[in-house]
This record gives C-alpha cells, sequence and structure tokens, in this order.
C-alpha cells in the first residue's frame, strides 16, 4: 500500500536552554518520525475507545443488533453519535449515565474510569490540533486546552499516554460485555 508524502510543517527552535541544532535527515529519524508514529497511535486508540463508546450507547438505547432495530441503530449511529455535534465529551456524560443506571461501576473505579475518558479526549484534541516544535534532540508539542499548553514529548509522558489509555480501552471494552453490547470470542472465534 502507497504510503502518502505530504509536507509537514515542523518548527525548529531553541528551548530548555539547548540550542537549535538543524540536520533534516537526523531531526526528521530521531525526532519527527517516531513523534508521527505515535500520533498516529494515540489518534487511533482514541477513536477505537470513542467507536465503542459509540456501541455502548446504541445498545442501551436499542438493544442487540436484531433485524427489528438494526435499521433505527444505524442510522441513530450515522445521524446522532458520528455527528459533529455528539462530540466526545458528550458521549462521555452518556457512558457515565448508562454506568450510573446500571449500576456498572462504583466509588473510585468510576471516577478513575471517567478520568481516563477525560484524558483521552484531551490527548486526542492535544495530537490532532498540536503544533510540534523540536531543537533537533527535544520535541514539544503545543496545544490549547483551557489555555495554551506545552508538553515535551519524552519517554516519560508517552509512558503515561499509553498506560491511560490501554487502561481506557480495557475498562470500555469491559463495561461492553458486561452490558451484553460486545460478545467476547476466543482466537477460533467461538463465542465465550
Amino acid at each position: 500500500m502507497k504510503i502518502v508524502h505530504t509536507q509537514r510543517g515542523i518548527i525548529i527552535e531553541a528551548f530548555d536552554n539547548k540550542p537549535a541544532t538543524y540536520d533534516a535527515y537526523v531531526t526528521y529519524d530521531k525526532v519527527v518520525r517516531p513523534f508521527e508514529e505515535n500520533k498516529l497511535r494515540v489518534l487511533d486508540s482514541a477513536f477505537m475507545i470513542e467507536g465503542n463508546l459509540d456501541t455502548i450507547i446504541s445498545y442501551y438505547f436499542f438493544g442487540r443488533n436484531i433485524p427489528e432495530t438494526k435499521e433505527k441503530s444505524e442510522k441513530f449511529k450515522t445521524f446522532i453519535l458520528s455527528s459533529d455535534w455528539c462530540s466526545f465529551s458528550a458521549k462521555r456524560k452518556l457512558i457515565i449515565h448508562i454506568i450510573n443506571e446500571m449500576n456498572l461501576l462504583k466509588g473510585a473505579e468510576k471516577n478513575d474510569y471517567e478520568s481516563l475518558l477525560r484524558k483521552t479526549m484531551s490527548y486526542r484534541n492535544a495530537f490532532a490540533h498540536e503544533v510540534m516544535s523540536t531543537n533537533g534532540e527535544i520535541a514539544k508539542l503545543k496545544f490549547y486546552e483551557g489555555g495554551t499548553k506545552i508538553k515535551t514529548i519524552d519517554d516519560n509522558y508517552l509512558n503515561e499516554i499509553e498506560k491511560d489509555l490501554n487502561l481506557a480501552f480495557e475498562m470500555t471494552m469491559k463495561i461492553a460485555i458486561q452490558i451484553g453490547a460486545i460478545v467476547p470470542h476466543n482466537e477460533n472465534g467461538e463465542i465465550l
């Protein structure tokens, strides 16, 4: 499959008392390529989590995807859940309502899950609407979230993102399975 090659704006600047060095090939391989790979993974993970939220919400309102409800469920997903005005934040609020009504999570576990969904939304927005800058050694992410924020993209930050997104995905899947929105299968495709 072809890889699309397009222009990418990169800001080269000095920061953290370190001068800017610019060797295009070294900077690209050392900083830009790993940044862009991580960006794709963060966005893909957030998209997967949001897709599972859609599945849970749709199941909550329409039940199993059977012929009698399939058309309405698909329209609901297409015209409501996939619309511009049904934001990740709105879906998070719907999921918390479902969790509360069905008593799926309690106390600290519910608070932790809601926090993970907020972080997922934050990571997604940061990487989707970012301005990346580098001095040739270090990458920084500049984005807006209630004000301008700047994050150094280092292993500590990436480990935090990885942990949070994996846990958010696992908990979302657990909820989807718990209410019956997703039926777990083994590697042979047999229902567990």
